[in-house]
């Protein structure tokens, strides 16, 4: 059974990227939304057990997002991924999967 990875951000062809990278392993399957709304009916209709947050996102809309997600779905891994490379996206889900809480959410890197 798959692994299943929300991607949320606002940059389409870094979200294409993602996806192609997450679909790339075959025990992982991505669901890319660039607008909320999209991602909220992705998180109703599928059992993500990964949320990504990728650039491009307000700080407003992350820090609602987050919580909506904790009110909600409080059984998935939230993780703030903005670069880095495939090994590094690849290592932060890994270690999320693990059980290892990520360090990686950001300060300055929304749109205010």
């Amino acid at each position: 059974m798959q692994i299943e990875i929300a991607v949320f951000g606002k940059n389409k062809e870094i979200i294409d990227t993602l996806e192609r990278i997450i679909n790339n392993n075959e025990e992982w399957k991505a669901f890319p939304a660039i607008q909320q709304e999209d991602l909220k009916v992705i998180l109703q209709n599928n059992p993500i057990k990964i949320l990504l947050y990728s650039s491009g996102i307000g700080t407003s809309e992350v820090e609602e997002t987050e919580k909506w997600v904790d009110d909600n779905y409080t059984n998935i891994i939230q993780i703030h991924h903005f670069g880095g490379g495939s090994g590094l996206l690849k290592c932060e889900i890994n270690s999320a999967l693990e059980g290892i809480k990520p360090i990686n959410k950001p300060l300055h890197n929304a749109i205010s």
